[in-house]
């Protein structure tokens, strides 16, 4: 009896030790997961700036008392829950990257003139936000007081909106703040409230042990990693809170542009709401189109003068008349046809459908049926279409879905959300027509906290979105799970009800073939200060880079007051004239040129990963100027087609560092009665680049698509997937109004 009364007192203590030795051990090993922080920004440095802006100055000075600034205004940290997961170890990354990083980077590595951190505000916390405005403001006053030419870094974030539906699909928009005083910041960013993030948040702690289990030495970043779901997941949203306050610990949420622009007016801070990678197919559904938000409600001119036309994930520019799916009469949708630039991706459901029917032994009559009844399928269950076919092969699709003639498209290409259509069209509603003003610019959209990543094509994995390495099968795996393995398919069409709040399918492997480096946004500004430079990018006198530092000037010359520069809205009441003035960015010299004590070289390794912003005395060249023409319709359906002239004409230039000079009269302004919009693109020479020939499609004579060879796919591929390219700056349009046109 007292040996049994032992073993239950043994076994009773033992019951209670287990739990807190479990407790002990969890934190000894950090199995919670613990909160990283937005990293330290690098003192007492002096960095060598003075080659590139000394030559750019001087090359200024020549054509206007105003210089030219380089920034990136989108960049991510690992404070957005995205990046966090794509920097894992398991994803190819490198790890935490936070807020300090992109500061330290910007300074040391790409050395821009400005920056903005954009973290998703889907996943931001308020301790969060609070310690990004911390981080940036430590970032001004080090960059102040120890460099040569002192950085101006604002703080913003992401509202990430997308919607399957497309007369509800708005896009991605940056916010950003002029100010940052906490004073004149928002209490708090303001995400988008359309339930598709929610899942993805609360992680579920089955995929973390998996992810443990295939690369347990790194097991903290994925302890991490739940960590930031249970906080994130835990926040109130704060609709649900009686009474919120600036001090309210809260998520804020706005589900359209309008209820997003009126949140923003009740907090009276200065701001910019910037639409980027709005041709993204990825993240638009295939039919969205600018029209559903050219309205009063949601369209504010007063926020949103700028738009993204060119990142990492791509250009948006470029308008195109075809499109994935017609209309039938009756509103039904129907396949698009194929063109010479364009393979609908419900049309090569088909060809797929067809082929592996005809691998089966089927005969040509059967697998003609099942090639047009997957098509119809496909186009039914848009925008899910891609999932009626069983099997996951990417290189099946060929390069369906892709803008063959477009330069460095963004991938699985949306026409009508590209900034050529939204300046073409005009919202008739009121009793005065609206259209968009939006001016260009580029940026990154990276996720690495590396702003300004496009000064050298190298090192893929960190200066692209790209994680896919198609010879590592858990990283292949972990980014883009296989549906199932090939067979023939089923005629089971898609549950559109059950489908209503997910996101559209994801094409990793194929659209890590189109991610490039980043962007960059260029401002002619009068001061090296914030309260210039803002006043710069409210009036609209900026312009967009592929990622080259290419100097350029787009002027209309003949008003009757004064030149009027790039982004300008004007009214004429003769032909105008304007000049163009380009020079072509300066070649890189490899490593890094930094003014550093030796016990900072590890700043080049670890942030720069030895390669800097290294420029030569040596340019490259301009190679032409192409003008784009756009008259902005003036009744309601006026075909959107034939008012885009796209080049309307283009002006080859000389070998010369000098650049390239031209000016252009539009002759057929007053007689055409009508509003015109001019924008300009300066192209260089051709050079590598990272992606450069996108899918690298092995083409037959009638230019149609053989054979695709993904980005990663080690076979026939250089290095980094170089390829040749011809960078280039697009300006900001100038808005020419007829006087007889309406206000």
């Amino acid at each position: 009896m007292r040996r049994d009364f032992k073993k239950l007192f043994l076994y009773g203590i033992l019951l209670f030790l287990t739990p807190i030795l479990f407790l002990f051990i969890s934190v000894l090993f950090n199995w919670f997961g613990s909160y990283e922080g937005v990293g330290e920004v690098i003192k007492d440095s002096k960095i060598n700036k003075q080659i590139s802006q000394e030559l750019d100055t001087k090359e200024s000075s020549l054509f206007s008392q105003k210089q030219i600034l380089f920034g990136d205004l989108h960049v991510h940290t690992t404070l957005s829950l995205d990046a966090f997961v794509l920097n894992l170890p398991i994803a190819n990354g490198e790890g935490v990257h936070p807020v300090a990083d992109a500061c330290n980077f910007a300074r040391f590595c790409s050395n821009l003139d400005f920056f903005a951190v954009t973290d998703h505000a889907e996943w931001l916390t308020p301790r969060e936000w609070k310690d990004s405005l911390k981080s940036i403001q430590q970032c001004s006053n080090v960059s102040n007081q120890d460099d040569d030419l002192n950085i101006i870094p604002f703080l913003g974030w992401e509202w990430t909106q997308t919607s399957i539906k497309r007369n509800e699909h708005y896009g991605h928009k940056n916010i950003i703040i002029k100010n940052i005083v906490e004073e004149k910041v928002p209490p708090r960013p303001i995400a988008a409230d359309s339930g598709q993030f929610d899942r993805y948040i609360d992680v579920s702690p089955l995929l973390i042990s998996g992810a443990i289990a295939l690369d347990f030495p790194n097991r903290a970043n994925y302890f991490n990693w739940r960590y930031r779901s249970l906080v994130a997941s835990s926040l109130e949203d704060c609709k649900n809170k009686r009474f919120i306050s600036a001090s309210s610990e809260c998520l804020e949420k706005a589900k359209t542009p309008f209820e997003l622009y009126r949140k923003l007016s009740k907090w009276n801070v200065e701001t910019m709401v910037i639409p980027h990678g709005t041709s993204w197919g990825q993240t638009a559904p295939p039919l969205a189109a600018w029209d559903y938000q050219l309205n009063p409600k949601d369209h504010n001119q007063s926020y949103s003068k700028l738009i993204e036309i060119y990142s990492g994930h791509g250009n948006s520019e470029e308008f195109r008349a075809w499109s994935p799916f017609n209309f039938k009469e009756g509103g039904e949708l129907a396949c698009g046809q194929p063109s010479q630039n364009y393979l609908p991706d419900c049309h090569q459901a088909g060809e797929v459908i067809k082929e592996r029917c005809r691998v089966a032994a089927g005969n040509p009559e059967e697998c003609n049926k099942r090639a047009s009844q997957a098509r119809q399928i496909f186009t039914e269950s848009e925008p899910f279409g891609l999932l009626t076919v069983p099997g996951y092969d990417p290189e099946e699709w060929k390069d369906s879905g892709q803008c063959r003639d477009c330069f460095l498209p963004a991938f699985d290409y949306r026409p009508k959300m590209s900034a050529q259509y939204a300046l073409a069209l005009t919202d008739f509603s009121n009793a005065i027509p609206t259209r968009y003003r939006f001016g260009f610019i580029g940026s990154s959209d990276n996720h690495q906290a590396r702003p300004g990543n496009g000064y050298k094509e190298n090192l893929r994995f960190l200066n692209t979105e790209s994680r896919i390495d198609l010879n590592d099968k858990n990283s292949r795996n972990f980014i883009n799970p296989r549906l199932s393995e090939p067979k023939l398919p089923s005629s089971k069409r898609i549950n559109m009800k059950e489908m209503s709040d997910v996101f559209l399918p994801i094409q990793a492997e194929r659209g890590s073939s189109l991610l490039y480096t980043g962007g960059l946004v260029a401002v002619h500004t009068k001061e090296r200060t914030r309260n210039s430079l803002w006043s710069a990018m409210e009036t609209r006198e900026v312009y967009a880079t592929s990622g080259e530092r290419i100097l350029l000037w787009f002027d209309l010359i003949n008003h009757p007051i004064e030149l009027k520069p790039m982004g300008t809205e004007v009214e004429m009441g003769l032909n105008p004239v304007f000049r163009v003035r380009a020079i072509g960015s300066q070649k890189q010299l490899p490593g890094c040129d930094l003014n550093l004590r030796p016990d900072q070289i590890k700043i080049k390794e670890r942030i720069c990963q030895g390669e800097c912003f290294n420029p030569s005395d040596e340019r490259k060249n301009i190679s032409r100027i192409e003008i784009v023409r756009i008259r902005p319709q003036v009744y309601e359906g006026e075909p959107i087609n034939s008012l885009i002239e796209d080049p309307w004409k283009s002006f080859t230039c000389e070998t010369s560092q000098q650049g390239c000079e031209v000016e252009f009269i539009d002759e057929q302004f007053i007689g055409g009665n009508r509003e015109v919009v001019y924008y300009v693109r300066a192209i260089q020479e051709a050079s590598q680049a990272i992606n450069g020939a996108g899918l690298n499609c092995k083409i037959d004579e009638n230019g149609n698509c053989l054979q695709v060879k993904l980005c990663g796919d080690a076979e026939d591929i250089t290095e980094g997937c170089l390829s040749l390219i011809e960078e280039r700056a697009w300006s900001s349009p100038i808005f020419v109004k007829h006087k007889s046109d309406f206000p």
